[in-house]
């Protein structure tokens, strides 16, 4: 009977891992889901001539059609911060990172709206999280951190 019951254990156990390894947490070029892609990839255009109102629409659509999609989740942050929107931006960040916490973009735009919101310390913890993910971004996110300036140096936005 002890057998049974750690067998069905391991088996419980390895039933509730296969989809969390399963789903990378949204890799835009292995979406599933064509239809939030092209929102994704729609919200990328306005993202880059920078109509943050159209992009965030975009990118809403886009997380309402793929929930997991963490670029989308990130770069909604975004583009809410651009809007003004700091709330929902620090709401959309949160989830990108519930869904991949080593997501380091979602760690680097965070840090980057914290230092909009003139949150040092919070900017500061996530620059210390991004310090193990990547070396060079979290340089880029300190410098800006150190400026006070958001938007200052490269990967200031638009994974």
């Amino acid at each position: 009977m002890k057998y049974v019951t750690a067998i069905l254990c391991v088996l419980i156990l390895a039933a509730t891992a296969i989809p969390a390894l399963a789903d990378p947490g949204g890799n835009p070029s292995e979406q599933s889901n064509s239809e939030a892609r092209g929102a994704y990839d729609q919200g990328m255009d306005y993202f880059r001539r920078q109509q943050w109102n159209l992009a965030v629409q975009a990118f809403l659509r886009a997380v309402n059609l793929e929930p997991r999609f963490v670029e989308a989740w990130t770069n909604l942050g975004y583009s809410y911060r651009k809007a003004g929107d700091n709330q929902k931006a620090l709401d959309a960040y949160r989830r990108a990172l519930d869904l991949r916490p080593d997501f380091k973009f979602a760690h680097a735009y965070v840090g980057r709206l914290y230092i909009a919101m003139n949150n040092r310390d919070m900017a500061m913890r996530h620059y210390e999280i991004l310090r193990r993910l990547d070396a060079a971004m979290a340089e880029e996110l300190r410098k800006a951190i150190e400026a006070g300036n958001a938007d200052q140096g490269k990967d200031a936005g638009g994974y």
